[in-house]
């Protein structure tokens, strides 16, 4: 981080003095940088409470700097029409002209900056302050729990719904939304994003069984997209969650939102039977989070889909063969194909981390094959399952292991 942080600091240096911002007399104007963007900034006008947001100064510090374009005749201050406590900053015809010569020498010395370059290189500059102002703006957004009752948090709700009822072909009722008091204390939590004080995005977490919290209302403003701010309020709720002793996090999302599954697949959920009641849950997804997970069984393979490590020797399932499987009070069935399996049928027992099944396949070629199979369960570090088998063949001679592993529903 410390040599990171340097090599920012040499940056700054740089740029700072490559683009003129060291001198008292910005662009060749008489006025220092300070005073030339509070002009441009006012614009055709603005209140001194939105400048004072806008440029991050401190009440003083405005206040002189008003004063002083003031003194130049290129701006006045009167009070608000319909609100005598605010007061307006506006440009006086000599401000307009001003600032009119302000953006000729800003974009002539911008001109001046790229001329040197190839169209290649300029798209090249262009793309990567692009990437810097996204990274530097993800990293002035703050996320603060926030009670789900409040003005605040109904103004991010308001958001989702009302984007929501025009993404969904159905619509989106707000009834739906959840109770404020699911969101919060032991059981709950909800964020909010600020840019600049403003609220730009929201999730909630609640309690949906014993340490299973279910993530809702994930939700980021159109004008904040393309930050990660979605990821980042994905992982800070996700560590709500685990604070507070849940071990698996749960959510529902639309068919209409390919964006949002994405972002879940990517992020490790892996895609899970429907649940609830909820209209809107059209595809759901699960995870198992860092946190205390309490010992016991392993997770339930019902709803979960396999897919084979590498061909096996002396068999037919190999890595295109994909497993659905089903699993109800001990009982473990399943369906695959792929590959050289045209379609198979598995059914069994399982006793804790063991499983004892036989199948049936058709090959691609016709053949119908039986077998016997034992399968041990393990856990990935990533979360998902392993199936170690060992298998021999009823209907002909032969024997031999083989390795599953967990993928998500695409």
């Amino acid at each position: 981080m410390l040599d990171q942080a340097r090599s920012v600091r040499d940056f700054n240096r740089y740029y700072s003095q490559r683009i003129g911002l060291l001198t008292d007399r910005y662009l060749g104007q008489d006025r220092p940088l300070s005073e030339a963007r509070l002009l441009y900034e006012i614009g055709t006008g603005a209140t001194v409470r939105d400048l004072r947001s806008r440029l991050g100064w401190d009440s003083g510090y405005l206040s002189r700097s008003l004063r002083s374009l003031e003194g130049q005749g290129l701006v006045q201050l009167r009070a608000h029409e319909t609100d005598g406590r605010v007061r307006v900053a506006e440009p006086t015809d000599a401000g307009s002209a001003e600032l009119t010569e302000l953006e000729r020498r800003s974009t002539a010395a911008a001109g001046q900056l790229l001329a040197p370059l190839t169209a290649a290189q300029r798209a090249e500059l262009i793309t990567a302050q692009q990437r810097v102002r996204r990274l530097l703006r993800l990293a002035a957004v703050t996320v603060e729990p926030t009670d789900a009752g409040s003005a605040t948090a109904r103004e991010c709700l308001t958001g989702y719904a009302a984007e929501l009822s025009t993404r969904f072909p159905e619509g989106y009722d707000s009834r739906a939304l959840a109770d404020p008091a699911e969101l919060g204390g032991t059981g709950g939590a909800f964020l909010v994003a600020y840019e600049q004080g403003h609220p730009i995005g929201c999730g909630g977490i609640r309690t949906l069984a014993p340490g299973v919290a279910e993530l809702c209302h994930l939700w980021v403003h159109g004008d904040a997209r393309g930050l990660g701010l979605g990821r980042r309020l994905l992982a800070e709720l996700e560590g709500e969650a685990a604070a507070r002793g849940l071990h698996t996090v749960r959510l529902g999302t639309h068919r209409s939102l390919p964006e949002a599954a994405a972002l879940y697949r990517s992020a490790g959920y892996r895609q899970i039977p429907v649940y609830g009641d909820s209209p809107y849950n059209q595809l759901c997804f699960e995870r198992r989070i860092a946190g205390d997970v309490p010992e016991g069984p392993l997770p339930s393979l019902d709803g979960r889909r396999f897919r084979a490590v590498a061909e096996v020797d002396g068999g037919e399932v190999g890595a295109a063969t994909v497993f659905d499987y089903r699993e109800r009070g001990g009982e473990i069935s399943a369906v695959y194909s792929g590959g050289n399996i045209r379609s198979g049928h598995l059914v069994g027992t399982r006793d804790g981390d063991s499983l004892d099944f036989r199948y049936v396949q058709l090959n691609t070629v016709g053949h119908t094959s039986t077998g016997h199979c034992r399968s041990r369960i393990s856990t990935l570090p990533d979360g998902r399952l392993r199936l170690h088998e060992t298998w021999t063949w009823e209907s002909r001679e032969g024997s031999g292991t083989s390795t599953v592993e967990e993928i998500p529903y695409r």
